[in-house]
């Protein structure tokens, strides 16, 4: 197991301490590992929600475009043609 040292502020001392104390952390290095695991878990949740909303935006575009919803819309480039 490897060995990470790294200083922090006082007020951050004080806030990871409360932090702990509110949780029942019993000391830092379990209280770092779980936010580690935290920091993780949260990271690939938002990527996940995120491809699953572009999933089901793609989903829904082809259903639009498979009743023709989209037939009567001018082209991109006449779209974006005075941007």
């Amino acid at each position: 197991m490897a060995t990470v040292f790294f200083k922090v502020t006082n007020e951050q001392d004080k806030e990871i301490r409360q932090m702990m104390n509110d949780e029942g952390y019993s000391n830092k290095s379990e209280f770092f590992r779980f936010l580690l695991k935290f920091f993780k878990y949260t990271r690939h949740t938002k990527k996940n929600r995120f491809e699953e909303a572009v999933d089901a935006l793609a989903e829904s575009i082809k259903r639009l475009d498979a009743k023709g919803a989209f037939r009567n819309l001018p082209s991109a480039r006449e779209q974006l043609a005075d941007v």
